[in-house]
C-alpha cells in the first residue's frame, strides 16, 4: 500500500470520526432544546388564560354548551377551531380551566411531530446512522426552539402546533401510498389515502392554513401520476370541505382585506420574507429584532426554497419520497406565510416577528436544512456533510448564547399574568393590569363571579391562599433577617369609595438563596391582599452579587387600607412547610397618602421595558 493510500485512509477515518462526533453533538443539542422548552413551560406556568384563551370561559359564562357543534364550528377570527376548541372544552370540564391539559397537549403534540419526522427520515428517506442522528437533533431543535415561546406557554395555541403535525401526517400518508403503489396493487393501500384525507381534515379544523392541504395533496397526486380515483378523492374532498368552511363565513374587521392586499405584491413579499427571516432577527433574540437582517435572510431562504421546489420533478424521477415530503411541507409553510400576509400586511412588517409564527418559520428552515443535508450526502466524499454539520453546530451555539432572551420574554409575560391573577383574587380593580390578560377589562371582571363560583382557573387553586385567611394558615413566619427586600412604588386605586393599593418592589430569601414564590399583604394577622413575584430587576441584582437571578421583583395588592393597623409585606417561599418573612411595612398614614418611589432602571432595563410594553393582546390567529 502506497503512502498516498495511507494518507487518504487516515484522512477518511478522521473525517468519519468528526462526522460521528458532530452528529451526536447535534442530536444532544436537539434534546437539550427539548429540555429547555420543558423548563420554560414549567417556570412560566400560570392558570390564568391570556387573550383568546378566555374563549371557553366567556362562552361557559354565557351558558353555551362547549361540546355543541354550534360552538365548536363557530368562526374564531378567520378560523374554524373545532379540534382546538375540544381541547379548551375538556380543559374547562375536567381541569377547571387551569391550562394544564392544554400545555401538556402542546408539548405532546410537538413530541409526536418530532417522532413522525424522525420516523419518516428512516422509513421514507432511508437515513441511518450519523445522518439520521443529525437530522433528528435538528428537528428537535426547530420544533422546540424557545423563540416560539408563545406557542409553548399559551394553552390556546394547540391550533398552531396541530396544524404542522396534521400537515406532515397528510404528506407522509400520501407518500407511503405512492411508494407502495410502485410495487404492489394500488387498491390494497387505500388506508394511506384515507389517513391523508383525515389528517388534512384535521388540519382544516385546526387552523385556516389547513385549506392549503387538499390543494397540495391533489397537485402532488397529479405530479406523482397516481390513479384517477386518488386524485379525484382529494379534489372532491377539497371542494366539499372548502364550501362548508366558507358557508356563513365573514371577514374579521380587524384583518386586512385580502383583495386590497393583493394589490400590493411587493409588501406581501416583504412581509413573507420577514415572516421567515424573523427566526434570525427575533424580537429580543438573535439580532434584537433587526428588520434588515430578517429581510435579507428571509429573501435568501425564499430563493433557496424556490430552487428546491423547482427540483420537484427530479425528486419524483429518483423516487425520493422523503425529499418530496420536505418540499410539500415547504410549500405548506410558504402558503401559510402568504395567507398570513394577506390578512396582516396592513399591520406592517414588524408584526411578522410575533413569536407564535416561529412554529411555522422554524419548520420551513428545518425542511431547507434537511434538503441541503440530503444534497450533501448524495454527492461523493464527506466534506459537504461535515461542513453542513459544522454549520449546524454553530447555529446551535448561537442559539444557546441567546436563549436567555426568549426565556426572559416568556417569564416576563408569565409574571404579568400572575400579577393580573393577584389583582383578581385580591378583588382589586386594577384595570390597567387586567388589560394585559385581555384588552376588555370589563368583560374579564364580569365573569370573575362565575369563575369564583365554579372554582375555575385561579379560583380553583389553593383554597387557603385567599383574602381574609389568617397568615398562619398559609406559611410559618421566619425571622426578618433571613430575607431582603424593599418597596419601590405604592399606588392608589379607588373603587366604590374604597381605597386599594398596588405595591411594587423586590424580595429575596437569603436562607434559601431564591426569590419569593408569591407575596401576601397582612394586617392584624389577616391576609388583605396577594402579590405575584418574578418581575425582572437586573439593576437590583447588579448591586447584590450573591443573587443568582434578576427575577426578584413583585407586584402586590391590598384590598382596603386599614385605618389603624400597619400592613406587612411578606415574601413567601414554597417549601415544606411554606416560609414567610416580612420584608417591609406600610403604616396607615403612609398608605392613606400614597407615595411613589420611582424605580429608575438602568439604560438597558429602560430599553427592555419599552420593548415589552403591552399595547393590547394580539389576536391569537395572526
Amino acid at each position: 500500500m502506497t503512502g498516498e493510500h495511507l494518507v487518504a485512509e487516515s484522512r477518511n477515518a478522521l473525517q468519519e470520526r468528526a462526522i460521528s462526533v458532530l452528529s451526536y453533538l447535534v442530536f444532544l443539542g436537539g434534546w437539550v432544546t427539548v429540555g429547555i422548552a420543558l423548563y420554560m413551560v414549567v417556570v412560566c406556568y400560570t392558570s390564568l388564560p391570556w387573550s383568546d384563551g378566555w374563549t371557553q370561559i366567556f362562552a361557559a359564562a354565557r351558558g353555551e354548551n362547549l361540546f355543541s357543534l354550534k360552538w365548536l364550528w363557530q368562526q374564531h377570527n378567520e378560523h374554524r377551531l373545532v379540534i382546538p376548541k375540544l381541547f379548551l372544552a375538556l380543559d374547562l370540564r375536567l381541569f377547571h380551566a387551569n391550562q394544564k391539559l392544554l400545555l401538556a397537549a402542546l408539548f405532546i403534540i410537538q413530541l409526536l411531530h418530532l417522532w413522525l419526522l424522525s420516523w419518516s427520515m428512516r422509513s421514507l428517506g432511508a437515513w441511518r446512522g450519523n445522518v439520521w442522528c443529525t437530522a433528528t437533533g435538528l428537528a428537535a431543535f426547530c420544533l422546540f426552539s424557545p423563540t416560539q415561546w408563545e406557542n409553548l406557554t399559551w394553552g390556546f395555541q394547540t391550533c398552531f402546533v396541530l396544524s404542522g403535525l396534521f400537515a406532515t401526517l397528510s404528506f407522509v400518508a400520501l407518500l407511503l401510498y405512492w411508494r407502495s403503489a410502485q410495487s404492489e396493487s394500488q387498491s390494497r393501500h387505500w388506508e394511506f389515502v384515507a389517513l391523508s384525507v383525515l389528517a388534512a381534515l384535521g388540519g382544516l379544523l385546526s387552523l385556516a392554513n389547513g385549506l392549503l392541504l387538499f390543494s397540495l395533496l391533489f397537485v402532488a397526486a397529479l405530479l406523482l401520476k397516481l390513479s384517477y380515483k386518488v386524485a379525484s378523492t382529494y379534489l372532491v374532498t377539497a371542494l366539499v370541505s372548502t364550501a362548508l368552511y366558507f358557508h356563513n363565513y365573514f371577514r374579521p374587521a380587524q384583518n386586512s382585506d385580502p383583495a386590497a392586499s393583493l394589490r400590493s405584491p411587493i409588501k406581501i413579499v416583504q412581509y413573507i420574507a420577514v415572516y421567515f427571516g424573523s427566526t434570525w432577527g427575533y424580537g429580543s433574540s438573535w439580532t434584537h429584532h433587526n428588520l434588515q437582517v430578517a429581510l435579507v435572510t428571509g429573501f435568501i431562504g425564499l430563493a433557496l426554497a424556490v430552487v428546491l421546489v423547482l427540483r420537484l420533478p427530479r425528486f419524483q424521477t429518483t423516487a425520493d419520497p422523503f425529499a418530496l415530503q420536505l418540499v410539500l411541507i415547504l410549500l405548506f409553510c410558504m402558503g401559510t406565510a402568504f395567507l398570513t400576509a394577506l390578512g396582516r400586511v396592513v399591520s406592517g412588517n414588524s408584526q411578522a416577528f410575533a413569536p407564535r409564527y416561529q412554529t411555522i418559520a422554524l419548520l420551513f428552515w428545518l425542511c431547507l436544512a434537511c434538503l441541503l443535508l440530503a444534497t450533501s450526502i448524495g454527492g461523493h466524499g464527506r466534506i459537504p456533510l461535515l461542513a453542513m454539520q459544522m454549520l449546524l453546530v454553530l447555529v446551535f451555539l448561537r442559539g444557546a448564547d441567546l436563549v436567555r432572551f426568549p426565556l426572559r420574554d416568556a417569564r416576563e409575560h408569565a409574571f404579568q399574568q400572575r400579577a393580573v391573577a393577584a389583582a383578581l383574587v385580591s378583588g382589586v380593580d386594577d384595570r390597567e393590569q387586567i388589560q394585559r390578560a385581555f384588552p376588555d377589562s370589563d368583560y374579564v371582571l364580569s365573569v370573575v363571579p362565575f369563575m369564583r363560583e365554579n372554582h375555575l382557573s385561579i379560583f380553583g387553586e389553593n383554597d387557603q391562599l385567599r383574602v381574609g385567611s389568617p397568615v398562619s394558615t398559609i406559611a410559618r413566619e421566619i425571622a426578618p433577617d433571613q430575607c431582603q427586600g424593599a418597596i419601590q412604588t405604592v399606588s392608589t386605586i379607588r373603587k366604590d369609595g374604597r381605597q386599594d393599593l398596588r405595591i411594587a418592589g423586590w424580595g429575596w430569601n437569603c436562607a434559601r438563596r431564591r426569590p419569593p414564590s408569591y407575596i401576601v399583604v397582612v394586617a392584624d394577622g389577616t391576609v388583605i391582599g396577594l402579590g405575584a413575584a418574578g418581575d425582572w430587576r437586573p439593576t437590583i441584582r447588579a448591586v447584590h452579587s450573591y443573587m443568582n437571578t434578576s427575577f426578584i421583583g413583585f407586584t402586590a395588592y391590598a384590598k382596603g387600607v386599614p385605618a389603624t393597623q400597619p400592613m406587612s409585606i411578606y415574601a413567601v417561599v414554597d417549601s415544606k412547610p411554606a416560609e414567610a418573612c416580612p420584608i417591609a411595612t406600610i403604616q396607615p398614614s403612609q398608605a392613606l397618602k400614597p407615595r411613589r418611589q420611582p424605580h429608575t432602571p438602568a439604560p438597558r432595563e429602560v430599553q427592555w421595558l419599552r420593548n415589552t410594553r403591552v399595547q393590547g393582546p394580539p389576536a391569537a390567529m395572526d
